[in-house]
């Protein structure tokens, strides 16, 4: 049997968990968010929802919010892309983007999900969004700069950015940096580049 251990302080483990300060650390918040991609006919497209509060109120964004507590980012991805479209497909795990910048709400941490359908469905949305549809993708690169391009109608919604990319040639979210944009909130933009080149 593995013998219990004491620290410098002469402490066991529970009596160091007593004394613990989880205040010690800063600590993000912890948000999901949905890719949820289809084939339109001619082209891929991707499910965003208008957002209907601060901050980037009216722009588009990828389904997704903050995770509950006892909720597993699992879950929470299931929940969010339900409640923002009314869509309840699988998704995978794609990614978890860090950047401390990436909210301006302060520090958040989000686990991206990842779904693709043969077609699109319609979506209803709900809860905090106040739109969702699907958008078809383009985007044009000059060198390391990137601009994406989602058409929906007669919306159009874009972001300039300046991607980083790895050894490997896969995009660098955390490095990489959104230079403008023009209806597309948050980092989405390079997590939806990065999402496309990993399909």
């Amino acid at each position: 049997m593995f013998e219990a251990m004491t620290d410098e302080q002469g402490r066991d483990e529970q009596q160091f968990l007593q004394e613990y300060d989880r205040t010690k650390y800063d600590r993000p918040s912890y948000t999901v968010d949905n890719l949820l991609f289809a084939d339109c006919g001619d082209g891929l497209a991707v499910l965003m929802v208008r957002r209907g509060g601060h901050p980037h109120m009216g722009y588009w964004a990828l389904p997704g919010g903050f995770v509950n507590s006892g909720e597993s980012a699992e879950e929470a991805a299931s929940r969010e892309l339900a409640e923002e479209t009314g869509i309840g497909v699988a998704t995978e795990q794609l990614i978890t983007v860090s950047t401390p910048n990436r909210d301006p709400r302060g520090w958040t941490v989000s686990t991206c999900f990842m779904g693709l359908l043969g077609e699109p469905v319609a979506p209803k949305a709900g809860d905090d969004a106040a739109d969702a549809r699907w958008f078809n993708i383009d985007y044009l690169a000059s060198g390391d700069v990137y601009k994406l391009i989602l058409r929906s109608g007669d919306i159009t919604a874009t972001a300039e950015l300046r991607l980083v990319r790895k050894e490997d040639g896969k995009v660098d979210i955390n490095r990489s940096e959104i230079l403008m944009r023009d209806g597309i909130a948050f980092d989405h933009a390079s997590i939806i580049i990065y999402a496309v080149e990993s399909l």
